[in-house]
């Protein structure tokens, strides 16, 4: 009962703040600084224009510290603009303003002596930078709340984008246009980080930790700055993954008024505090805590069954600024999860093989680190960061032989530790921005399974990888064309060579709504981990993995009818070699999300992905938001040469529908309400399966997989309706809140998964995705 203690003296706490705190009036409030030295703008004129097309703007200028604000606002979006000379003019096209919440935006303008477009809609991607203009998904904390069915998890609104398909219901693996989902690389203030994800195992085969999703995202998103998930045509500075990287910033804390904020529903409890540590040094706070509700019902003695489930996580993030513009940060980001199945003690109750065994999963992250970035000339950056992270794994499955209490069965142990450093370095000349850095990262897995007749491919493992890089950016005077060039450079000590990765990108304005890009370029990744250091079964010199490597390329069409609407039309292709494999067992690594098998690894496999996806966007405004996008690719790999064979992630098509609908009422002053419902459609083909060898896996007591003809069997087309209905008060300038009930898989569709054969049957049995899933939450922001 520890942890239920600690819940209800922080819920006393939070609750003795919420009687006597006063917030300020609803208030909207910020800062213009040039990008290129962060200094504040003056004189910057500020726009802001409510939702409804016939309010009235405002507007104001930035005082000598670059300083806006606006003040007695009334709740709701606004769309903001802002303009100086000599430089970009900013669209942010959904701006929230709530009850007892300040909204604080520090805008960087870049300087500009070009005949701007007339449609400019400029939002920052993490760290700062520009927007790629193709093969990037800007994703932010607000969609994740009005999107319907996302548990406040970026990982599962990146999957109502194109492209992007949801392998499991119940996680946020994600396979990109094709690639499996082990290629996907987590990031957090510009570095890579492990797995940063509670539940690793959850929707894998075998019940395996993945290597890059779990069942929900460790720390909430309330600690998120905005984040974006690049699909391709990744820039130099982003290394080590082949099929997409989520990049991550975490949000700075009010460094003026302390807010709170306390949430419940299906995924946890939530309470975050934030803001000034110190006025006087303009510096802040944001820290967050989460206990899973399901967690919390069972430690109170709920029962749930026969599988318990349950997670926390702490999450702190210290902001401070410096002389001249200067900002640091120190985070620490805690968690563990834990997921325990008991056998059945009833033999009558039997149906499965797995009610024979008790199953004890339990993970623990940690991600701690610090990043700086300050100037250095006039025109020019530093930024530096580094980041311990650190996940383990334990897993073990005991056969329970009644009446006897012993136990006879496996474990498997992992540990993953990252400590990565890096350093930027940007420089602005007119026209051209040259930028260069290297991150470093040393990489330590240990690793052990019993019984030991499968621990060839476990042992301890270090090895460092280097990834120095550079990039020139240049846009035209005209502000038609926009290019960039640059080079990853990517070494490990295992693998002991320096490759590079040069890529480019070419940008054409055409008309003044209308854009084509064109880019191309080289990836690399390290092979898996236990991969580094391999002894061979085989006379001569041992096995050492060569780095995965990608040659991807695309055109992009986009077309901005307003600055409310973004339609794009984008194809691409992409051809990956030296992905590890067993050429003799027909196993490929490209098909395996766990990247992990109990097969020996001795060569190299390559693989292939072509598809075209198109979309239309519009951001809420007037009430209503809208998203459609569609997908069509193919995905192959081949093991023999030109054989080429269907890929497990193959699934040929993918599309998503999402509308939301906001009614705004404000009977009594200064208590708005507001309904809203937001509904999405998810259709795309379906999973594709390697055909089941009975024979082996009726000898084997598992599942045997025939992989000789590559996934020959797709199952029927997926299909889910996800429905948000939410009302949301805010009351006066003290505090709002929101009620929301989302419903994934609103119909009951019954999507087929996978097949698995079932021992305690003898008979190859279906396994679903889930059905419908209701989560009733409550939110409050005081």
């Amino acid at each position: 009962m520890k942890y239920t203690s600690t819940f209800c003296r922080s819920s006393v706490l939070i609750f003795l703040f919420f009687v006597s705190t006063q917030i300020s009036a609803q208030t909207l409030r910020g800062i213009v600084r040039a990008a290129s030295n962060f200094q504040p703008i003056t004189g910057a004129t500020v726009s802001i224009y409510p939702s409804k097309s016939e309010a009235t703007p405002l507007a104001v200028a930035t005082s000598p510290e670059g300083e806006f604000e606006f003040e007695n606002l009334r709740a709701g979006y606004y769309r903001c603009e802002v303009s100086a000379i000599g430089f970009e003019t900013v669209y942010l096209t959904e701006t929230q303003v709530e009850a007892g919440k300040e909204h604080v935006l520090e805008i960087e303008l870049r300087s500009s002596n070009t005949e701007l477009p007339e449609v400019t809609i400029a939002t920052s991607a993490p760290g700062g930078r520009p927007l790629q203009p193709m093969s990037e998904i800007p994703l932010t904390r607000d969609q994740t709340l009005r999107f319907p069915a996302m548990f406040f998890d970026p990982g599962r609104l990146a999957a109502a984008f194109p492209g992007v398909s949801q392998v499991d219901d119940g996680t946020n693996m994600m396979s990109i246009r094709g690639n499996s989902p082990a290629m996907v690389r987590w990031r957090i203030e510009g570095l890579d980080i492990v797995n940063p994800n509670h539940l690793p195992n959850a929707g894998t085969f075998s019940d395996a930790p993945a290597g890059a999703s779990g069942g929900v995202l460790m720390f909430s998103a309330q600690m998120l700055d905005n984040s974006s998930l690049l699909t391709g045509a990744f820039p130099a500075g982003y290394g080590d993954a082949v099929a997409g990287v989520m990049d991550m910033n975490l949000r700075t804390g009010n460094k003026r008024e302390h807010e709170f904020t306390a949430q419940a529903g299906l995924i946890g409890l939530d309470l975050a505090a934030e803001g000034p540590l110190s006025k006087k040094h303009n510096s802040s706070y944001l820290v967050n805590y989460r206990y899973s509700t399901v967690g919390l019902l069972g430690e109170l003695g709920v029962s749930f069954g026969d599988e318990q489930i349950n997670f926390q996580d702490l999450s702190v993030n210290l902001n401070f600024t410096g002389k001249k513009g200067g900002q640091y940060s120190v985070f620490g980001l805690g968690g563990g999860s834990k997921n325990i199945f008991t056998h059945k003690e009833d033999s009558t109750e039997v149906m499965y093989d797995k009610d024979l065994y008790n199953i004890d999963f339990r993970s623990s992250t940690g991600i701690f680190g610090g990043s700086g970035k300050w100037v250095s000339s006039k025109n020019s950056w530093i930024k530096v960061a580094l980041v311990y992270s650190s996940q383990s794994n334990d897993w073990s499955k005991y056969l329970y032989k009644s009446p006897h209490p012993e136990y006879v069965g496996f474990s498997d142990f992992r540990v993953e530790t990252r400590i990565s450093g890096s350093i930027e370095y940007h420089l602005e000349l007119g026209s051209h921005q040259l930028s260069a850095g290297t991150q470093m990262s040393h990489i330590y897995f240990d690793g052990k399974i019993t019984p030991p007749t499968k621990n060839y491919y476990f042992s301890t493992v270090a090895y460092q990888n280097l990834q120095p890089w550079l990039r020139w950016d240049w846009n035209s005077q005209k502000g038609r064309w926009n290019s960039q060039l640059g080079a990853q450079f990517h070494y490990n000590s295992a693998y002991k060579e320096m490759e590079p990765a040069p890529r480019g990108l070419l940008s054409y304005r055409i008309a003044s709504k209308h854009r084509v890009s064109l880019s191309a370029g080289l990836y690399k990744q390290d092979a898996p981990i236990w991969l580094q250091y391999v002894t061979s079964p085989f006379p001569g010199p041992d096995y050492r993995a060569p780095y995965i490597s990608s040659f991807q390329s695309g055109i992009r069409y986009t077309w901005n009818p307003s600055l409310f609407w973004k339609i794009t039309a984008e194809l691409f292709q992409q051809n990956i070699d030296n992905i590890p494999a067993n050429l003799t067992s027909t196993l490929s690594l490209f098909n395996n999300p766990e990247f992990i098998t109990d097969q020996p690894v001795f060569g190299e496999s390559k693989a292939r992905n072509r598809g075209l996806e198109l979309g239309v966007e519009r951001s809420l405004h007037a009430g209503w938001f809208f998203a459609a996008n569609g997908s069509i690719f193919r995905s192959d790999y081949q093991l023999i040469r030109d054989q080429w064979l269907h890929s497990r992630w193959n699934i040929g098509h993918l599309s998503n529908v999402t509308f939301g609908k906001e009614w705004q009422r404000e009977k009594t002053a200064g208590i708005t309400r507001i309904i809203g419902v937001g509904i999405r459609g998810v259709w795309a083909g379906g999973p594709r399966e390697a055909n089941i060898d009975l024979a082996a896996s009726m000898s084997a007591k598992r599942t045997i997989f025939d992989e000789s003809a590559g996934y020959v069997i797709q199952n029927a087309d997926y299909f889910r309706a996800d429905i948000r209905v939410y009302w949301k008060r805010n009351l006066g300038d003290r505090r709002n809140s929101i009620f929301a009930l989302d419903i994934q898989n609103l119909t009951g569709q019954q999507n087929l998964a996978y097949h698995y054969y079932e021992p305690f049957t003898g008979k190859i049995e279906n396994k679903y995705q889930l059905g419908p899933i209701p989560n009733f939450s409550w939110r409050m922001e005081f």
